[in-house]
C-alpha cells in the first residue's frame, strides 16, 4: 500500500491552519495510510496552540522548524516524512473531496514521479483587472481539464515521491518567502531541478485544492510579489544562465523604459496591469544585477 506524508509549512495563519488540517482529515476519513506534518516556521501567533488538539490524532505531528523561510521547512519536511509520497500544501487550503483518491490513483503509475493539479478560489473570483497570464501571483492555477505534462505547477499543491525528493536534494533556501517578505522561486528551482534531471512535471486537473486568498487580491500584494519574482529568477539566472541573465537584464531595461513610454498610459486595465507587472518583475530582476554585478 502506498503511504503519503501531507506537509504543510506554516507562518503565523493561525486563521486558517487548524481549517486546513480539518480538510485533509475529513478527506481522509477512514484511512490510515497518510500523517499529516505541520511543519511551524518560528510562528510568533498563536499556531501551536491552536493545533494542539489536532496532535490528539497519532496521524498528525507539529514540528517546529526555527530556521526562518518555507524553504527550510519544506527541506525539514523531507527529514521528517515517514512515507512514499510527500505532498505540499499550502496552510490555507480546502481539499476537493476526491483528493486523496486522485492522489493514490496517479502514484500507481511508476512514471509518474512529481504532480500537481488545480489551485482555484475558495469563495471568490480572481479581480478583472488582473490578467490570467498572471493569475499565479494570487496563487490560483488552472491549465485546463486535460491530464498532461507542463512546465509549470504551484507550491500550494503539488507531490512527488520521497525518493525523487531524495535525489533531488533540498530546496534552496536563498529563494522563498522568509516571514512576511513576498521572496519567490524555491519551487520553481525544485520543479526545474527535477526537469534537469529526467523528472517531467505532470498535471492532473482532478487533483484539486481551494485556496483562501481575499487577502491576496489587492494591486500592492500582486505588484509586490511580480517584484520578488523578478528578484528570484534573477538568482536563478545568475547562478545557472548567465547567458540568459545578460539578455534578460537588457530585456527589463527595455520593459522599464516601455512602460514609462506607453504601459502607464495604457488605456485598459487588464493592459495597464499587464505593464505594471512587467516593470516591477524587471526592476525585481534587476536589483539582483545591481548586487551580483556592480557591488
Amino acid at each position: 500500500m502506498t503511504t503519503f506524508s501531507f506537509i504543510i509549512p506554516t507562518y503565523n495563519r493561525v486563521a486558517f491552519i487548524k481549517q486546513t488540517i480539518e480538510s485533509i482529515l475529513q478527506c481522509c476519513k477512514n484511512k490510515t495510510n497518510y500523517e499529516i506534518l505541520i511543519i511551524d516556521n518560528n510562528s510568533t501567533d498563536n499556531t501551536a496552540h491552536v493545533v494542539r488538539p489536532l496532535l490528539e490524532n497519532p496521524l498528525v505531528r507539529y514540528i517546529l522548524e526555527t530556521r526562518q523561510g518555507v524553504a527550510h521547512a519544506r527541506n525539514r519536511g523531507i527529514i521528517e516524512a515517514k512515507n512514499d509520497i510527500l505532498i505540499y500544501l499550502d496552510d490555507d487550503i480546502d481539499l476537493d473531496a476526491h483528493y486523496f483518491e486522485v492522489c493514490n490513483i496517479v502514484f500507481t503509475d511508476p512514471s509518474k514521479d512529481i504532480v500537481g493539479g488545480k489551485v482555484l478560489p475558495f469563495n471568490t473570483e480572481v479581480p478583472e483587472w488582473l490578467p490570467k497570464k498572471y493569475h499565479y501571483l494570487v496563487s490560483v492555477l488552472d491549465l485546463g481539464n486535460e491530464p498532461e505534462n507542463t512546465s509549470m505547477l504551484m507550491g500550494a499543491n503539488y507531490a512527488l515521491r520521497k525518493t525523487l525528493a531524495e535525489r533531488i536534494g533540498w530546496y534552496n533556501t536563498e529563494l522563498g518567502r522568509k516571514g512576511t517578505s513576498l521572496m519567490a522561486g524555491e519551487e520553481n528551482d525544485y520543479f526545474n531541478r527535477s526537469k534537469a534531471l529526467g523528472y517531467p512535471l505532470f498535471y492532473e486537473p482532478k487533483l484539486i485544492v481551494y485556496h483562501k486568498i481575499d487577502n491576496k487580491l489587492n494591486k500592492v500584494y500582486v505588484y509586490n510579489h511580480a517584484k520578488m519574482n523578478g528578484k528570484a529568477e534573477g538568482i536563478l539566472d545568475y547562478k545557472y544562465a548567465k547567458l540568459k541573465f545578460s539578455y534578460k537584464i537588457a530585456k527589463s531595461v527595455f520593459m522599464i523604459a516601455l512602460y514609462y513610454i506607453y504601459g502607464s498610459y495604457a488605456i485598459g486595465i487588464r493592459e495597464r496591469t499587464w505593464f505594471k507587472i512587467n516593470q516591477l518583475y524587471s526592476l525585481g530582476y534587476l536589483s539582483v544585477a545591481k548586487d551580483k554585478l556592480f557591488i
